[in-house]
């Protein structure tokens, strides 16, 4: 039994949150995999798991602000523009406080997602 607790580092916190996210969803596809019906198919291997634990995967929460943006944006111009279009792209890029280029067909996928329900 420990005598002293230890204490966690920011960077120990930093580093176990971006791995527990690829643990997470890790076995969530471990689960799918062995026929589990409460879990959903990641489509994810260990290549996958490895890229989220070391942080270079391209997770949801990097292209966050982009999405919100998106959605947001069909919110308020969906009505007169129901579908993406040129005069939309022009419109967004003039007031997205990000890099538009790289941020765009994130946006744009966003713009075009209908809520199910």
């Amino acid at each position: 039994m420990a005598t002293k607790a230890y204490t966690y580092t920011d960077d120990d916190l930093s580093t176990w949150e971006r791995i527990k996210k690829a643990f997470a969803n890790d076995w969530e596809q471990t689960k799918a995999d062995f026929g589990s019906d409460s879990s959903r198919d990641m489509d994810q291997d260990v290549d996958d798991t490895l890229k989220q634990m070391s942080g270079s995967d391209d997770a949801f929460e990097n292209r966050e602000q982009a999405f919100r943006f998106g959605y947001t944006a069909q919110n308020r111009f969906g009505t007169e523009h129901p579908t993406w279009n040129d005069n939309v792209d022009r419109k967004l890029r003039d007031e997205y406080d990000g890099d538009y280029e790289a941020d765009r067909a994130y946006i744009q996928h966003a713009y075009g997602y209908r809520a199910r329900g």
